[in-house]
């Protein structure tokens, strides 16, 4: 009778290395296209029957598993590998060329993704391209991560009160117990999603009763819109806008998009909404 067959834990490493690999490239890539978080969490948008979160929990676990399994890969051919590398280094003093062209396409890698120098650039603004292409009005959120609110904030950010929206919910189907309650959490109560919560209250007349400014926040991401847009849209003059912004040390030096100017002061889009005062 033969013997049961010991298990090869090196084998075992190789091969669970392989098939993580290629799952963080499944993974990669749909993080790639994937919309921004504030979509994704407002819409639960997904993919494969996943959310852009889950994905998300998926590639950074079995990166970080990846990276495990190849310390002990290494651990476990380490007699190999000194043995290469000092046959190497006896019969060869010098780098070999390999290495040599490997560490410099590596160099050239990062720093052209770093500048954004083409074609690294376009690798870039085509996934920002497919990301922002998920983006409609139906499921853009009144502000990015707007269903971690409870009901009592998010009556306050729609400017009606609090009552009023337990109201409109609970005529909707919408059952809230209590206001510390969060969109999210009515939204998995009732298995369905924030955006289609807010559509539904919105479509009712909620939005009716929003100060004109706060509305601003709906629809398409502002985010994309020019700065010279939100001041016309809002009856700002240039001059006015730009001391605002100045006196809230925002720095523009040209007309371009809000996330645009917002990455240039490492601040958010929304950032600059309130310095101008559209959320007051």
């Amino acid at each position: 009778m033969a013997g049961r067959k010991v298990f090869n834990l090196r084998k075992f490493i190789s091969l669970y290395m392989t098939l993580s690999f290629m799952i963080m490239i499944v993974s990669g890539i749909i993080l790639y296209i994937a919309p921004f978080g504030r979509i994704a969490n407002w819409s639960y948008w997904s993919m494969l029957g996943l959310t852009k979160t889950e994905w998300q929990n998926i590639h950074t676990i079995f990166t970080f598993l990846f990276v495990i399994a190849g310390v002990f890969h290494i651990v476990y051919n380490w007699k190999p590998i000194v043995h290469y590398l000092s046959t190497k280094s006896l019969n060869n003093s010098k780098l070999s060329k390999e290495l040599i062209y490997s560490i410099v396409f590596s160099i050239l890698i990062f720093v052209g993704t770093f500048f954004q120098i083409q074609p690294f650039g376009f690798v870039l603004e085509l996934g920002e391209e497919i990301t922002e292409s998920w983006e409609n009005e139906s499921n853009e959120p009144p502000m990015p991560h707007a269903e971690r609110l409870t009901i009592s904030e998010f009556a306050s950010l729609i400017n009606i009160e609090t009552n009023s929206l337990v109201n409109n919910l609970s005529k909707n189907g919408y059952d809230v117990k209590d206001t510390v309650t969060t969109i999210e959490e009515l939204a998995a109560k009732y298995n369905t999603t924030p955006s289609v919560i807010y559509a539904t209250i919105n479509a009712k007349g909620v939005s009716e009763n929003q100060d004109s400014k706060n509305s601003f926040l709906q629809g398409s991401g502002f985010g994309r819109k020019n700065l010279s847009e939100v001041f016309s849209e809002n009856n700002i003059s240039w001059k006015e806008g730009i001391i605002l912004l100045k006196k809230n040390g925002i720095v523009v030096e040209k007309d371009a998009r809000l996330k645009d100017i917002a990455g240039d002061n490492k601040i958010s889009p929304i950032e600059i909404i309130n310095a101008l005062g559209l959320t007051k």
